[in-house]
């Protein structure tokens, strides 16, 4: 599908957006609440950031802030390290999340070494995986463009890697953009677009330079952004979550399959809405990547000190925020995880078919969260009153 195709597609996405369509009725909906894990593994991690399913069942577990890869076994209730933290092969420095490839291997995102490492169906670390560094990429700087590239959305059947281009000027002086391209690259060839994805002004990156360094922060200073996500099937097409109106719009090879709105209430930002977000902000573990010169050099530092400056307070929050919310199964189901008052402990995740339509809603327990899928399983963590976190797997 050519870039001229899909950004026509994207215009009658437009237009279907503007139309609007039926409402989802609450009677066509189901909801399943996930309360008994089929299993549940007893050891603690401190900040889970990918779960990737094995296919003999064992499961690949990154903790970012502990730096650490694990291979567990929920039917021996065991575990073990794959690979270590380092620079050299089978080792890494800030493992993030984990994206499914062929063959039931598995790529880990590293950001601290800015590259992948190639893990084995069997578990075992394998080859490393550098990312091009283009002195320039469709109208974008390469060191810029680095930033992306080591932050896929996703992977699809073939092992293609998706992820989110920049908004940075392409001349220096020039205004950002108000729209991103999705790229995909092959890991063999090229890196190509297959489409965009509007951007608020809030999102656009802020840039302070240093000499030949470059010191990018991604997104605004707004809490609870409304911004378009994306996700991606194993099939290759492209599920664009929108904000306003709340709904899925299906990018595909043969062209736009756009769901029915789907009503929702804002919620309004009271001073415990607020208080909440800051608790939640001052448990998370900030990410800065420093850029240097047009190779796209440079390191990333992960560290709970990092300070997060106060945010501006919008009057109602969205029914979504975040590209963490947006997940999609093996089966190409989309799940969006809803936002909710702060004294609402009932994490929700709506769920959409292949054709951008609700089909039901599943409630987790307080203090959980969805971090992946296997073959009819989806995997959730849950925190403790100490923040510990405990991976848990649920039939689906």
């Amino acid at each position: 599908m050519s870039q001229r195709s899909i950004s026509s597609c994207l215009a009658v996405a437009t237009v279907l957006l503007a139309l609007g369509g039926a409402p989802m009725l609450a009677g066509q909906q189901r909801t399943v609440t996930l309360s008994t894990p089929q299993a549940s593994f007893d050891e603690p991690f401190t900040a889970i950031r990918g779960v990737r399913e094995l296919p003999d069942g064992r499961v690949l577990v990154s903790d970012l802030r502990d730096k650490v890869l694990m291979l567990v076994d929920f039917g021996r209730s065991s575990s073990e390290n794959v690979g270590r933290e380092g620079q050299g092969p089978g080792e890494y420095s800030l493992p993030a999340s984990l994206f499914a490839l062929p063959g039931g291997k598995t790529l880990l995102q590293d950001y601290g070494n800015q590259r992948f490492l190639t893990i084995g169906a069997d578990g075992a670390p394998g080859e490393i995986l550098t990312p091009p560094r283009p002195a320039a990429a469709d109208g974008q700087r390469g060191g810029i463009m680095m930033i992306g590239v080591l932050s896929p959305r996703g992977s699809d059947a073939a092992g293609n890697l998706y992820f989110q281009g920049s908004a940075f000027p392409t001349t220096e002086g020039g205004e950002s953009q108000d729209s991103v391209p999705i790229l995909r690259w092959n890991r063999a060839t090229a890196i190509d677009t297959i489409g965009w994805v509007p951007l608020l002004e809030d999102a656009r990156p802020q840039v302070t330079r240093s000499g030949g360094s470059m010191n990018v922060r991604m997104g605004g200073g707004t809490a609870w952004p409304a911004r378009v996500e994306w996700g991606v099937a194993s099939d290759g097409r492209i599920a664009l979550v929108s904000p306003e109106p709340f709904r899925v719009t299906w990018l595909t090879p043969r062209g736009v399959v756009a769901g029915p709105p789907v009503p929702y209430t804002p919620i309004k930002v009271t001073d415990a809405e607020k208080t909440e977000y800051r608790e939640r902000m001052s448990r998370a573990t900030p990410i800065m990547m420093t850029i240097g010169g047009p190779s796209g050099g440079g390191r990333a530092v992960s560290s709970p000190q990092i300070k997060i400056p106060e945010p501006e307070w919008p009057a109602t929050i969205p029914a979504f925020t975040g590209g963490d919310a947006v997940q999609i199964t093996p089966e190409g189901e989309v799940w969006v995880e809803r936002t909710r008052k702060a004294s609402d402990r009932t994490p929700r995740y709506d769920v959409f078919d292949r054709t951008g339509r609700l089909t039901g809603q599943v409630r987790l327990r307080p203090r959980s969260r969805v971090v992946g899928f296997g073959k009819g399983t989806v995997y959730v963590v849950r925190s403790d009153e100490d923040d510990l976190q405990y991976l848990e797997r649920f039939a689906r």
